[in-house]
């Protein structure tokens, strides 16, 4: 059976981040949290997709103008005009993955911004 090239096998596995290139992620976290939010990150979402998701959710239950959404007329851009159905799933996501003390504490976290809503 005939190998790939080294060349060959890197190309075709996912882009590395830059050596200064940081990833942004959930403050709060045990290392086995970190991790088990790293794995869901790298094959069912995006790097940093948990932080990114939790704050905009933050900032949507905090914006005056909530409960007016609208998803006709909304881009679809996480950071401008998220669809909360979207953000919840993600969210709900990351709380199945991560270990029990962590998603509790993730789910308190979530719950504390949902009371704003």
């Amino acid at each position: 059976m005939a190998r790939r090239p080294p060349a060959r096998v890197r190309a075709d596995s996912p882009r590395r981040r830059a050596a200064g290139e940081r990833v942004p992620t959930l403050s709060g976290l045990s290392p086995r949290g970190l991790a088990s939010l790293v794995r869901l990150e790298r094959t069912r979402l995006w790097p940093g997709a948990a932080a990114e998701a939790l704050r905009a959710w933050e900032a949507f239950v905090r914006h005056p103008f909530h409960r007016l959404w609208d998803p006709a007329s909304g881009c679809g851009v996480l950071r401008c005009c998220p669809d909360p159905d979207e953000l919840r799933h993600v969210l709900d996501l990351v709380a199945h993955a991560l270990p029990a003390g962590d998603a509790r504490a993730f789910r308190d976290r979530v719950a504390a911004a949902a009371e704003l809503w």
